[in-house]
């Protein structure tokens, strides 16, 4: 049986399931193991792990842990209150299916300003505002016209490109996160110039160490944890790199409970705009697929934030990044109380929890169905659950890029 315990509650002889800490790929353990010793529970805990999963079946067990269940019963309680909490969120100005257009251009032209720079920034060239610029200006023009649209694009990675598209799916997140918190239009650029470029530093990490197909060595790890100082460094003197947009670059891998990196810097040392790139970075690292790791899907990927904003996050924050994607963000496969399923393609700032989704399949007939689009805010139809895709043998990607 899979349980959740405390670190305290960690002895050696446990096999544990699940670290509990997606974002950190560490040389020193792998995914699952059993614990020999209390120098490996040490260990762990100057990672930050707080709560791990064990499996009682391969280790010893613990009478009075957490099951799965429970703890997802809990998440989903404390979701259905950021739900009901969040009131009425930014209105989009035109539906999606208008704005992807527009959104695709903009996203390719965001995918080559960032390369440029970081291009630059690899031949040891001075960086230069004016792509940076234009992105940013398309990204938050498309953002106000319909987050949707350019957040359904940053859900379509591929593995070669992952450094840029990060990089654009981090700016598009952070800028619609900016949004839902009525940051204003000027404070909203210098965060998302920061977004931008929150991983110019990785340039001046090796390309054996950064493109490493397997696991990293402990001094490998190191170096890739130096790419933040890197960045740093490279925008030192920019003038049209603020304040704002370097607490953006220098802070998005710190954590509010003090585990993070370069300087550990805790709770309210950590800059609110640092506290926001932090979960945004995490959120979208762990729903691309990379060579180590298999995507997490967005909806499974909030639910972990939620469980990690115990310790790791700003709790408030957390709730309102929540918000700016939704409560099923969208590329989450849902089933409706019809029996129904269709995938979450555009969300509804009046309420969370009924999105504009493209229904797929009817499982009461158990067949698949021409996709067309059904707004739950207008249906009496309603959603009951996420489903994993892989159980209906559904590619949701496939139904997101039908709309591109």
């Amino acid at each position: 049986m899979i349980k959740k315990i405390s670190l305290a509650q960690l002895k050696p002889g446990m096999f544990i399931h699940d670290l509990n800490c997606s974002w950190v790929v560490h040389p020193l353990f792998l995914t699952r193991f059993k614990v020999k010793s209390d120098d490996e529970i040490e260990k762990i805990a100057a990672l930050g792990v707080r709560e791990v999963y064990i499996d009682s079946s391969l280790g010893d067990d613990l009478l009075d842990g957490l099951s799965v269940a429970d703890v997802q019963a809990s998440i989903e309680t404390e979701l259905l209150q950021v739900a009901e909490a969040s009131g009425r969120l930014p209105q989009p100005h035109i539906p999606v299916r208008e704005e992807i257009e527009v959104a695709l251009g903009i996203h390719q032209r965001a995918n080559q300003a960032i390369r440029h720079m970081m291009s630059d920034a690899l031949m040891g060239r001075q960086l230069a505002e004016g792509g940076v610029d234009e992105a940013i200006t398309g990204i938050t023009d498309s953002v106000l016209r319909n987050p949707g649209a350019l957040i359904q694009l940053s859900q379509i990675k591929t593995k070669d490109d992952y450094t840029f598209l990060h990089s654009v799916s981090v700016c598009t997140l952070m800028t619609s996160f900016c949004n839902v918190l009525h940051l204003g239009k000027d404070i909203t650029r210098q965060i998302s110039i920061g977004a931008l470029l929150h991983d110019i530093g990785k340039m001046r990490v090796a390309n054996e160490i950064l493109n490493k197909p397997g696991r990293l060595t402990e001094k490998e790890f190191d170096e890739m944890k130096r790419h933040v100082a890197y960045g740093s460094e490279l925008v030192a003197g920019l003038e049209w790199v603020s304040p704002i947009s370097r607490a953006v670059i220098e802070q998005h891998h710190e954590r509010y409970d003090g585990s993070g990196y370069p300087a550990g810097l805790e709770s309210d040392l950590i800059h609110q705009f640092g506290q926001m790139a932090a979960i945004v970075d995490v959120y979208d690292a762990i729903t691309a697929e990379r060579v180590y790791h298999q995507a997490m899907k967005p909806v499974d990927a909030l639910r972990k934030l939620q469980e990690w904003s115990k310790f790791h996050f700003n709790e408030e924050l957390v709730r309102h990044f929540i918000s700016s994607v939704g409560i099923y963000p969208v590329d989450t496969l849902v089933r409706l109380e019809s029996g129904l399923l269709g995938i979450v393609v555009e969300q509804n700032g009046a309420d969370l929890l009924r999105p504009r989704v493209r229904v797929a399949y009817d499982t009461l007939k158990n067949w698949e169905l021409a996709p067309y689009d059904l707004d739950l805010a207008t249906s009496a139809d309603r959603i009951v659950s996420h489903e994993p895709p892989e159980r209906w043998k559904i590619d949701t990607r496939r139904y997101l890029e039908s709309a591109v």
